[in-house]
């Protein structure tokens, strides 16, 4: 299938989200910021943060720090966020454009 839809690529290891891009982007979800952080990364098992008790701050500074340890890619539409390359979930999202 092909779609010819516009949108705006942002390079998040260039240009990591700021704190309240990050709780925008996981209020779309139902998230909160640190579940939005990718627990297989190496460099997050490298920095070995208390994922239990991470603040919404605390988390975003770790993901300027090192932007790699966000679940990526990140798509959203705006009113829905899909973390992570998920085919069939990027599929459905295209459908309904």
């Amino acid at each position: 299938m092909q779609n010819h839809l516009e949108f705006d690529e942002i390079d998040l290891l260039k240009s990591p989200p700021n704190l309240e891009e990050l709780q925008y982007l996981a209020g779309l979800a139902g998230l909160e910021v640190k579940e939005m952080l990718n627990r297989k990364s190496q460099s997050l098992k490298k920095l070995q943060p208390d994922l239990s008790s991470l603040l919404p701050e605390e988390a975003a500074a770790l993901i300027q720090e090192d932007p790699r340890i966000l679940i990526r890619p990140l798509l959203t539409d705006g009113t829905i966020l899909l973390s992570g390359f998920k085919e069939e979930k990027y599929q459905q999202l295209l459908v309904q454009q």
